[in-house]
């Protein structure tokens, strides 16, 4: 029986089996990963009009350099900006300031000094956007209707959600680890290396800190960083958690929510890539257990990942949004699909890490196949990614592309296969892409559920920065190809 037989045997017990359920109706995998080769399909270059990456990142760029800050995610009328800088923003950030580096390098082989000049004005203006925030010249609405500057001091913040908060140090961590780069000679950066690495570290070091619970009590509620007056009297089921966290090497802000393990491992590659060469840094006092002689950034990296791997994986290569909510949430996989990508790249030849690099590079290819499997017809992926009935949904859609263009780039995954399914989902992305760049159908910021109808109800907004980060991460992935090719 050849492929197109099977495949449409495929499709027609699929569509049998949705008309014969009940109310609880099955949706299985749309394409079961049969992609048939095509070269001219699978192609992650040459790609024309809004498509090409370089001319489709700059205007990325150029649209969150102009937009106010969002409120988690949000940058619709309906809601005011946020008072500090939130974990989809500073994606964006990192995704512009990745693009750019691409696109630099892309204009420099090509000998196209224009576009070098405009790539190098972008990151002049995302350094900028940084700065006002840093310097309290961007501003926030209070309820009083006054404008106040964003807050900066995020370390102590007593909300359940601390992660989200400390994801901020990594802008500055990323912009130290690049600023030296003769290739950016003419952006002016208003901060010394060490003013941003200084910044930075202070948070990816305070995301380990192996306080007392007297001591973390003490300083979510000193005035120093307590501003809201709300005092924070820790549980002894919240304590409890933390203390095993903090004895087994984890990060004391561990949720075991799928997105944690993106915002916590963003932050300590950020730092790793900051201070790699400097051997100061290749010891950490707060894990004495640790007995190799890599960086201790890195190390914690590694560590945090592989828990996040061994405890919340659901079935089929697919993860659940937490150990308490088994749904397979797009986005929520999307941290994950983009997550273990960029760990790959770190220490996927490092002989100190063989064991965890082979765990992951088998888990990141099982979840592959398995998202193959789900891509929907038109190039998308649902709301929930094995309910392939409902509504498409763009920032898990363009985060698990990412994926699949770094598997390509890197060798992982079949170019024919996973580069025609890249293709068509970065073509179909741009019908959701509006003429100012603002990205379509992104779900809000979701919180765990117990129901599908919770995921299948969120809100769908335009313009959200955990869209507009994705989109950015692909527009680097794809210029990166380009660069591959050029050489």
């Amino acid at each position: 029986m050849n492929f197109f037989v099977k495949s449409s045997a495929f499709l027609l017990s699929a569509l049998l089996c949705l008309c014969a359920c009940s109310k609880e109706k099955n949706y299985p995998p749309l394409n079961g990963g049969g992609y048939k080769p095509d070269e001219d399909a699978s192609s992650l270059v040459d790609f024309e009009g809004t498509a090409d990456p370089v001319s489709c990142g700059k205007n990325l760029v150029r649209r969150f350099i102009e937009i106010p800050q969002s409120n988690w995610g949000r940058t619709d009328a309906g809601k005011k900006p946020s008072s500090f800088v939130t974990y989809p923003d500073v994606c964006a950030y990192l995704g512009a300031f990745w693009f750019l580096e691409a696109a630099v390098d892309n204009a420099i082989l090509k000998k196209d000094d224009q576009a070098k000049a405009e790539a190098l004005e972008l990151m002049q203006g995302m350094v900028d956007k940084y700065n006002d925030v840093i310097t309290g010249k961007t501003t926030y609405t209070d309820s009083k209707g006054n404008a106040r500057p964003l807050v900066t001091d995020l370390l102590w913040r007593h909300e359940s959600n601390r992660v989200d908060y400390y994801i901020f140090g990594a802008i500055s961590l990323h912009i130290a680890s690049i600023m030296e780069n003769p290739a950016y000679s003419s952006v002016k950066f208003p901060q010394t290396r060490d003013e941003y690495l200084k910044f930075g570290l202070e948070y990816a070091d305070n995301q380990w800190n192996p306080l007392t619970r007297a001591e973390f009590d003490a300083r979510f509620n000193s005035s120093e960083y307590n501003h809201t007056g709300n005092l924070f009297k820790m549980s002894d089921g919240d304590w409890a958690k933390w203390e095993k966290y903090i004895k087994d090497g984890y990060s004391w802000q561990t949720r075991l929510w799928i997105d944690d393990m993106f915002m916590i491992t963003a932050l300590q590659l950020q730092a790793y890539q900051a201070t790699k060469n400097d051997p100061s840094f290749n010891t950490d006092p707060w894990w004495s257990k640790k007995t190799n002689s890599e960086n201790r950034y890195l190390d914690r990296a590694v560590r945090e990942m592989k828990l996040y791997i061994e405890t919340i994986q659901g079935a089929d290569g697919l993860y659940w949004h937490s150990t308490s909510a088994k749904f397979f949430w797009a986005r929520g996989n999307g941290w994950m699909a983009v997550g273990m990508p960029q760990m790959l790249k770190v220490i996927g030849d490092n002989p100190a890490y063989a064991k965890e690099a082979a765990l992951l590079r088998k888990e990141y290819e099982s979840m592959m196949s398995s998202l193959l499997k789900y891509q929907q017809l038109t190039g998308m992926w649902a709301q929930l990614i094995d309910k392939t009935a409902m509504w498409s949904e763009t920032s898990g859609t363009a985060m698990f592309t990412y994926a699949f263009i770094e598997g390509v780039n890197n060798g992982w995954l079949d170019s024919k296969k996973y580069g025609t399914a890249a293709r068509k989902a970065w073509k179909a992305l741009m019908s959701y892409l509006n003429p100012n760049y603002d990205i379509r159908e992104v779900c809000e910021g979701t919180g765990t559920g117990t129901t599908e109808q919770h995921y299948r109800d969120r809100k769908r907004y335009t313009g959200d920065t955990h869209g507009q980060a994705a989109m950015l991460w692909c527009a680097y992935g794809l210029t990166e190809i380009a660069n591959k090719q050029e050489k």
